[in-house]
């Protein structure tokens, strides 16, 4: 048996999620003052005298750009002493704006709105999914081998979407309009407890706790903890036990084409948690990739687990060997997970390799997957190489 550097075995078999009807009453835009009142907003500013827009880089705010009066800004969080305008925007609280929220009836029907738009449940039709989500992104093939559909708006409001039969049957997403069973995105693990009970698994019962696991009669749901981000909901993965009997070994079975979807998936969820913390996504480099498969390879084939080869060689020496110039580059490793969701929730759990993938010093990613021969199935091995040319 191989050694495995990083491993979680888990058997997700999931869910069922309330279809919600959308009442009669309930409009499909909600206008505050002539101007669309979007999801998760909770006021807006007025300009009243010019003033600053910061940016929210690693920590610390930078400036944007200035604003001039009677322009308005929509907020979507208000901590401390700043507003949040989200994209990882804020301003500051003072005499040069006012600040002002919509009515509790304004709130009410956006919430109506926000619920039937997000009301995705296993056994839906694939034809009602992509009319509430729009055109599919891309499409891949996944360890069950079943289609994979991937949907966002410019990496808003996220789901990857698994089809058996032409129905829904696994939905991964990072939409905080999203609920399941009264759950969604950024709530703590209280509010999960309270809502599904305390009777779950966890990743080895280890602490902190990085996945809930509810084990129910028909399907599982699996809860992603962000421990660096006060233990709150950072995604929810949901399939249906018909679709795991299709691979009860757990272990996906080796394939070039699983492999290449397996770095499609990855690529557009290191995007999509960009998109949620607020900085700029990056562009794909096929150049780049190569580097990141050939090492994928390498430690599969030669059986070890490193940044560095068996030649010495660091991710920097590749990268040049390859005659690709840079000013920044990282690199970030995982091995043995089933899928890219649990290889992209815990590298952001880890907070050098989640460092990475939000750093603002790099605008390009390729990601390299490799299947090794295991007595189980296949181990699969990733690689994400990022630069800044």
């Amino acid at each position: 048996m191989k050694k495995i550097a990083i491993i979680i075995m888990l058997l997700f078999t999931l869910v069922s999620v309330p279809a919600i009807s959308q009442a009669a009453d309930c409009p499909s835009i909600v206008y505050w003052d002539g101007v669309q009142l979007k999801p998760g907003q909770i006021g807006r500013v007025l300009i009243q005298k010019p003033t600053t827009i910061y940016k929210n880089v690693n920590g610390k705010f930078e400036f944007s750009r200035t604003v001039k009066p009677g322009e308005n800004y929509r907020i979507y969080a208000n901590k401390s002493t700043y507003y949040h305008l989200g994209g990882g925007l804020v301003i500051r609280d003072n005499a040069d704006i006012v600040y002002q929220t919509p009515s509790k009836s304004k709130l009410s029907q956006l919430k109506c709105v926000k619920t039937a738009s997000t009301s995705i449940s296993i056994g839906d039709r694939k034809t009602t999914t992509a009319a509430k989500l729009g055109a599919q992104q891309k499409a891949v093939i996944n360890e069950f081998g079943a289609s994979t559909s991937i949907y966002h708006n410019n990496y808003n409001s996220f789901y990857a979407i698994s089809y058996l039969n032409n129905k829904v049957a696994s939905v991964y997403t990072k939409d905080k309009n999203y609920s399941f069973n009264g759950v969604s995105i950024s709530n703590t693990i209280a509010q999960l407890e309270s809502k599904l009970g305390t009777t779950y698994e966890t990743t080895g019962n280890t602490y902190p706790i990085e996945i809930i696991t509810y084990n129910l009669p028909k399907y599982e749901a699996n809860f992603f903890i962000d421990v660096h981000s006060d233990n709150k909901i950072s995604a929810i993965y949901l399939i249906d036990h018909q679709l795991i009997d299709k691979n009860p070994n757990l272990y996906p079975k080796k394939s070039t084409t699983l492999e290449r979807g397996y770095e499609t998936l990855l690529f557009e969820l290191t995007n999509a948690e960009r998109k949620a913390q607020g900085v700029a996504v990056l562009q794909s480099s096929s150049k780049v990739a190569s580097v990141a498969r050939t090492h994928s390879v390498d430690m599969g084939l030669n059986d070890y687990f490193n940044h560095d080869n068996l030649k010495g060689k660091s991710p920097f020496d590749r990268l040049a060997d390859s005659g690709i110039a840079f000013r920044n580059a990282g690199e970030n490793i995982a091995m043995g997970y089933t899928s890219p969701y649990f290889a992209h929730e815990a590298l952001m759990n880890s907070i050098g390799h989640r460092k990475n993938i939000i750093s603002t010093s790099y605008s390009q990613l390729g990601v390299g997957v490799y299947f090794a021969d295991w007595t189980y199935g296949s181990i699969p091995y990733y690689t994400e190489n990022f630069i800044r040319p």
